[in-house]
């Protein structure tokens, strides 16, 4: 749990070292001297800008707003009052350690290594000694396949291009660093609950609800990571198969999102967010990958 926290506030500090450097670069001026208002209309600019799907996630879960709804109108009508905290937590005046707030400042300041699983993942695999990664490797040899869930279910992290190979990288090595990255965001996922929250996890091809309580002691590396529920993830949120017969798009928008799995093949979902076990941002479906994955897959 500790261990969590330290690195949490690492995080949090790269954010505000951060603002103070953007501030002066900021293009719009906002951030020199804030004001509720003004960053309400910094969300807007960047709104308009075009969001990574990432950073429309994380969003939608500070604004609390559902996948279906429209989320620049749901910016204009977000109380002005509920940006200052955003304000304190960057100028030092106060803490916080609301992830919401948190991911949506690392955006106002334009930090890289957002969202917060994304610098779990870069930091930890940078500072790990060897022999720890040798000794971890050994025993997931030794283990069943693992299962992960990513532990920022509305936050995004890398996207890759359908016609770009993917970068070949050892198994193994992949699946140690990402075991590495698991047991500390596990620990940070349990720290952030509260006792009355029910939890979620992903079971194949669907999320399912489980009490919080009965497995936040039961976090190991080789145990599946449980996420905060998301409700609207539990109803539409499914792995498919997909064929010839397959409806990809209804009123020329895209009903289906694909990602990678770990085994490089692709595997198919009802609605956007990321991918379950890899963590990475799906994209939606493109007449591209239908022709060349699915229609003429050999």
């Amino acid at each position: 749990m500790l261990m969590s926290r330290i690195t949490f506030e690492e995080y949090k500090n790269a954010i505000k070292t951060k603002y103070q450097t953007f501030k002066l670069e900021d293009p719009t001026g906002i951030l020199l001297n804030p004001s509720p208002a003004q960053l309400r209309n910094l969300c807007l600019i960047l709104f308009d800008k075009s969001l990574s799907i990432n950073d429309k996630n994380t969003f939608r879960v500070f604004l609390n707003v559902k996948v279906e709804e429209d989320l620049r109108r749901a910016i204009e009508r977000f109380e002005i009052a509920r940006f200052r905290p955003i304000i304190t937590f960057l100028t030092g005046e106060t803490e916080s350690d609301n992830p919401a707030r948190i991911e949506l400042a690392a955006i106002l300041v334009d930090y890289e290594k957002r969202p917060y699983n994304r610098f779990l993942r870069e930091e930890l695999v940078v500072n790990t000694p060897k022999s720890i990664l040798e000794d971890i490797n050994q025993s997931i040899s030794k283990e069943e396949p693992l299962m992960f869930v990513d532990t920022n279910a509305h936050a995004q992290s890398f996207v890759e291009e359908p016609n770009k190979p993917i970068l070949k990288t050892n198994s193994s090595f992949m699946k140690t660093c990402l075991a590495v990255v698991l047991v500390f965001a596990g620990l940070f996922v349990i720290w952030s609950f509260n006792d009355d929250e029910n939890c979620m996890v992903w079971n194949k091809d669907h999320y399912e609800e489980i009490p919080c309580e009965q497995v936040s002691n039961a976090i190991t590396l080789f145990k599946p990571i449980v996420i905060k529920k998301d409700e609207s993830l539990i109803s539409n949120f499914k792995k498919i198969k997909v064929c010839d017969t397959t409806i990809f798009f209804k009123m020329g928008r895209p009903c289906i999102w694909y990602g990678r799995s770990f085994d490089g093949g692709y595997e198919y979902f009802t609605a956007p967010g990321l991918h379950p076990e890899t963590g990475r941002t799906l994209k939606s479906i493109t007449p591209y990958i239908i022709d060349k994955h699915i229609l003429n897959k050999k």
